[in-house]
């Protein structure tokens, strides 16, 4: 009697290629440049398209955003942040714990009082109301540097023959 086929059953989706493949990081989307993809071969876009539309239509019943907004960015340390960064994403640095000094302080005064009410474990940071760990991980927005498919020239891509 010939073996029947085993279906595909479900598996623990927190070992699958896709979760090894997010490697450690905690993403939950992964963005593709459609620059670079319409560069590649024909025959690797044609299965792409057909991956991505068997994606599309095994989770047709699931709601899902309208829209997503995606930048290019760099990955900053809250810490590592300077001023104008921290204002760019309106992050506050506050290394007194919300205490301000008095009116009509001289400059040697103000330095004194500073000196006596700095926090020596450092300054805290807060976003939104909220407080955040200077160690937290910000995206920064920036250029991106791989052009816009309308107006890209081709970028060849590295394969192996």
């Amino acid at each position: 009697m010939p073996q029947q086929p085993i279906p595909d059953t479900p598996h623990n989706r927190m070992s699958g290629p896709i979760h090894g493949w997010f490697s450690l990081s905690y993403s939950n989307y992964q963005v593709l440049n459609r620059t670079l993809m319409q560069c590649m071969p024909i025959a690797w876009q044609d299965r792409m398209v057909a991956c991505l539309e068997e994606l599309r239509d095994a989770f047709e019943h699931v709601p899902q955003a309208e829209c997503f907004r995606v930048e290019a960015a760099t990955e900053h340390e809250v810490s590592d942040l300077d001023e104008e960064q921290r204002k760019q994403l309106g992050i506050t640095e506050d290394w007194y714990r919300d205490q301000t000094p008095p009116d009509g302080l001289s400059v040697e005064g103000l330095a004194e009082w500073e000196a006596e009410h700095e926090d020596p474990d450092g300054p805290s940071y807060h976003r939104d109301g909220e407080e955040i760990n200077g160690g937290d991980r910000v995206l920064l927005p920036a250029v991106d540097p791989v052009p816009h498919y309308r107006h890209a020239a081709y970028i060849a891509p590295k394969t192996d023959a």
